[in-house]
């Protein structure tokens, strides 16, 4: 399944929806909402899942909003990831096209990216990318393989070759 890794023509996209947020103080502003408990297991749940599958990445590129922050503190920490984490305030409302300028801005070499962000931005970048509607639950992992030599290439292709690999939800799983 992760064959095409040693393919210099491939890259692979991971995207994760942050976790389950709190809905307790109904007076903060959406962008500073915590995960809620449920949340924070799943977003834990996950990091072990792609340790386990042998799928971490090389970059990560989070949201700004709070729960998006505390998603990837948790699945990078339980992953084992030891990079730095790229934070993008334009995740946060900025739509499919704030991801798709965050993804053509990642370095060539990086073979693996994952971004943690929101809908309906995600679910549209899906769409984009291969051509068919996905409904991206909180903590839906999203594996895309694309076929690009460089990142950049988003930017300059109306349609990149590219293929769902994995969806995966914690609330579905026995891990």
């Amino acid at each position: 399944m992760h064959a095409i890794e040693n393919n210099k023509n491939y890259k692979i996209l991971l995207i994760l929806r942050h976790a389950k947020s709190s809905w307790k103080n109904k007076k903060l502003n959406d962008h500073d909402r915590p995960l809620n408990k449920r949340g924070r297991r799943e977003a834990v749940k996950m990091g072990k899942y792609l340790k386990k599958i042998n799928m971490i990445p090389n970059t990560v590129v989070t949201s700004s909003a709070l729960r998006a922050i505390q998603t990837t503190a948790l699945v990078c920490r339980h992953s084992e990831y030891k990079g730095l984490v790229k934070v993008n305030s334009g995740f946060h409302l900025g739509g499919m096209d704030s991801y798709l300028h965050s993804i053509a801005e990642t370095a060539s070499n990086t073979t693996r990216l994952l971004i943690i962000g929101h809908n309906p931005g995600l679910e549209e970048l899906v769409r984009f990318l291969t051509c068919r509607s996905l409904k991206i639950h909180t903590c839906t992992l999203v594996q895309l393989n694309l076929e690009i030599v460089n990142w950049k290439n988003i930017a300059f292709q109306q349609v990149v070759r590219s293929e769902i690999m994995n969806i995966w939800r914690p609330k579905k799983s026995n891990n």
